[in-house]
C-alpha cells in the first residue's frame, strides 16, 4: 500500500460499494438524494477519475479494475473488524475526530477533508498508539494531587446545570458532599463547563472474539488529569474520576488497546 491514497468522498464510497460493503462506519453518504440516472452518470465519471489518478484501469472492453493497494486500503475501512474513534478537544474549541479502521491486523487512518479523504497505512498497534496521542498536550506534566471520586450521574447533571448558571459555590458544595475535595470539585466543574481539555478513544470490535466497546475518556486542566470511567450500579449509574499523571496516559491507552485488539502474533504488522 502506498503511504497515502487521496479519494473524493464519492470515490471512496463507490469503491466501498464495489467491495460489497453494506455500510461505511463514520462516513456520510455522499450520494444522498441522487436518482438512478444521476447515479449512472456519476459512476462513469468516478471510473474515469480513478483511472486518471492511476488508482484503477479500464480496458477497451469496458472492464474496470482497481489497483491492489487502493482496493486493500478501502476494504480495511469499509469491511473493518475494528473501528477506532479518537476525539481531541482543547477547552472551549470545537472537537477534532480521527478515524482508524483495522482488519486482519492491518490498520488504516482516514482523514476526512471537505474535498478529499486521505487513507494512510499505520504500522501496527504501536504506530496507532503514537498517532492517537499525537498533538495531545496535557496541561499538567507532573503527578496529579486530585482525589479519586465516584459521582452519581444525577449529581453530575445537577452540578452541570448549576455550573452553567455560574453557581460554582453551590456546585462545589454538592461535589464535596459526594466525596470530592475542593480541588477535585473545581476540576470536575471545569470539565462539565467545557473549560478543560477533553480526550476520548472509543474502540468498537466486531466478530473477533473480543466483541465489544473499549474506551478511555480523560479531562485535563491546570489542576491535573482525570480518567472518567462509567459505572453501572444496581440503583444508580455513576462516573468514577481517577487521577492520572501525564506519563500514565499512554500506559492506560495501551492497556485499552491490548484488550480490544488481538496480540501481535495474530497478524499485526
Amino acid at each position: 500500500m502506498n503511504p497515502e491514497i487521496s479519494l473524493s468522498p464519492r470515490e471512496l464510497l463507490f469503491i466501498a460499494a464495489l467491495l460489497e460493503a453494506t455500510e461505511f462506519l463514520g462516513v456520510s453518504d455522499a450520494f444522498f438524494g441522487m436518482d438512478d440516472a444521476e447515479m449512472h452518470q456519476e459512476t462513469m465519471a468516478l471510473k474515469s477519475s480513478l483511472e486518471v489518478k492511476d488508482y484503477a484501469e479500464m480496458d477497451f472492453d469496458g472492464s474496470f479494475t482497481l489497483k491492489e493497494n487502493v482496493r486493500d486500503a478501502v476494504d480495511i475501512c469499509a469491511n473493518c473488524d475494528t473501528l477506532i474513534m479518537a476525539d481531541k478537544c482543547k477547552g472551549g474549541q470545537l472537537p477534532l475526530r480521527d478515524l482508524y479502521y483495522a482488519k486482519n491486523g492491518k490498520i488504516v487512518k482516514l482523514n476526512q477533508g471537505a474535498d478529499d479523504t486521505i487513507l494512510s497505512l499505520i504500522p501496527g498497534i504501536d504506530g496507532l498508539l503514537e498517532q492517537i496521542l499525537e498533538d495531545v498536550k496535557w496541561q499538567t506534566s507532573g503527578p496529579s494531587m486530585l482525589k479519586d471520586a465516584i459521582i452519581p450521574n444525577d449529581v453530575l447533571s445537577d452540578v452541570k446545570a448549576k455550573a452553567g448558571d455560574l453557581d460554582q459555590s453551590t456546585s462545589i458544595e454538592v461535589l464535596i458532599g459526594s466525596g470530592c475535595d475542593e480541588l477535585s470539585a473545581k476540576a470536575i466543574i471545569s470539565g462539565l463547563r467545557g473549560k478543560s481539555d477533553y480526550f476520548a478513544v472509543v474502540i468498537t470490535a466486531f466478530g473477533s472474539g473480543r466483541e465489544g466497546i473499549y474506551s478511555l475518556m480523560l479531562t485535563s486542566n491546570e489542576s491535573g488529569i482525570y480518567r472518567l470511567a462509567p459505572i453501572a450500579g444496581e440503583e444508580q449509574d455513576a462516573v468514577k474520576f481517577s487521577m492520572l499523571a501525564a506519563g500514565e496516559v499512554k500506559i492506560a491507552l495501551a492497556d485499552v488497546m491490548r484488550s480490544a485488539f488481538p496480540p501481535e502474533s495474530e497478524g499485526f504488522v
